[in-house]
């Protein structure tokens, strides 16, 4: 029967690309997050201080770990 290319990391050459696709989606999101959070931390107003302060810590804590579960799942 016939098998699939492997890479040489053991994963498929089309999966692999999902995951560098799908890696790189979430990153600039992330990264539009911060740019948002940030805006927000020079507003004057105190909401708006903490509203970005949870922004970063919510990006701080949740990216690394969606990008671990994309790369760990098999």
């Amino acid at each position: 029967m016939w098998k699939s290319p492997e890479s040489p990391i053991g994963q498929t050459p089309v999966k692999l690309t999902f995951r560098i696709l799908a890696s790189m989606l979430l990153l600039t999101v992330g990264y539009e997050g911060m740019v948002g959070a940030f805006h927000l931390l020079n507003l004057p107003s105190d909401r708006a201080v903490y509203e970005g302060t949870a922004v970063l810590i919510l990006l701080v804590v949740l990216l690394p770990l969606m990008l671990v579960r994309l790369w760990r799942s098999s």
